[in-house]
């Protein structure tokens, strides 16, 4: 799925509320060998101090034909080709939605989830 310009104002939106500690947001909105078409990213970075490898997790919200998707990860976004997508910097991700609030809902509540399983 692709969006129009409109949309993806009101998307960043959306995720920078939702997910107000998050910086640097980012997006696509083409399908080529990295992406099925609109996907948008934000990271938080902890230890931002320390010059050698400061740690940025990611949120990644994208679409795959009609549905929405989130994904937590660390290192990197999430994108088709990513180490992050498929190896050990993935942390957390949600099942296709049909919009993007219950994407974000569901990624927070995953992402609440696996932090209660450390406290």
């Amino acid at each position: 799925m692709l969006l129009t310009e409109p949309e993806i104002q009101q998307v960043l939106e959306q995720v920078q509320a939702a997910f107000p500690n998050l910086t640097d947001w980012e997006y696509n909105n083409e399908k080529n060998d990295e992406y099925f078409g609109f996907s948008v990213w934000g990271q938080l970075v902890v230890n931002s101090e320390e010059l050698i490898m400061p740690r940025r997790f990611f949120i990644t919200l994208d679409t795959y034909e009609d549905k929405w998707q989130g994904c937590l990860t660390i290192g990197q976004h999430s994108y088709l080709w990513s180490s992050a997508d498929v190896g050990d910097a993935h942390l957390v991700d949600t099942e296709p939605s049909e919009t993007l609030q219950e994407a974000m809902a569901e990624l927070k509540a995953k992402i609440a989830e696996l932090l209660a399983a450390f406290s």
